[in-house]
């Protein structure tokens, strides 16, 4: 059984039931608490920041970023960040930046702003280009399936 609601002429006719109703439910959807600081620290910390060094380790296979299991990254263009593969674990790893998840070869390696591709004991340096692709993939040269997802802002 349906249950309607009586609302008084006026709202009807000026169409804010459709408007109190749409602003419930984006309140449901975006959760009832925010402020104008808290959104703004929530969209400044959307990416990591300039700088930040990833640290890189390797367990059954699969990459670990700062101790996460394929940990996807969101890095921003015209930033600089550092991927520490100095850890024992990568010794038989070389990381690469690709366009593509697959791994496992350097088909679809991506070099632009790239130093220290292929690495196994260093620090890749990836610094974001502005015409970078939205989205390209950390991977293992030898490997495949091993990596993540790196998004670009």
């Amino acid at each position: 059984m349906k249950k309607s609601i009586n609302w008084p002429e006026k709202i009807k006719k000026s169409g804010t039931v459709l408007l109190i109703i749409s602003f419930g439910l984006f309140l449901i959807s975006c959760g009832t608490e925010s402020s104008t600081s808290e959104s703004s620290a929530t969209e400044s910390s959307a990416y990591s920041d300039n700088g930040t060094t990833f640290k890189v380790t390797v367990s059954s296979y699969k990459y670990y970023i700062d101790g996460s299991m394929q940990t996807s990254l969101t890095l921003k263009q015209g930033y600089t960040y550092y991927f520490d593969a100095t850890d024992s674990t990568t010794d038989n790893h070389p990381l690469f930046i690709g366009t593509t998840s697959a791994g496992g070869s350097y088909t679809y390696e991506y070099t632009s702003g790239v130093t220290k591709s292929r690495t196994t004991t260093e620090t890749l340096t990836f610094i974001v280009p502005s015409d970078a692709p939205s989205t390209l993939y950390y991977n293992c040269g030898s490997h495949t399936l091993m990596g993540g997802i790196i998004n670009i802002m």
